[in-house]
């Protein structure tokens, strides 16, 4: 089986610039833990932040 990466992209409302990188990681963070409690295999998950834009990338494990 071959992995994939995956991209999950929330549009937003404009959000605080001053807040971003809290929100990113907070959702970088429950998205890591729910991999974990699903026991799904990945890499890492790296974050984007934008004031209309929160995005995760899942690096799939080879």
């Amino acid at each position: 089986m071959s992995a994939e990466n995956l991209l999950v992209e929330i549009g937003t409302e404009e959000l605080p610039p001053k807040s971003l990188r809290k929100l990113a990681e907070a959702f970088a963070a429950n998205l890591t833990a729910e991999l974990e409690s699903l026991e799904l295999n990945h890499q890492g998950v790296s974050w984007y932040a934008s004031p209309r834009r929160l995005g995760l990338q899942v690096t799939a494990s080879k």
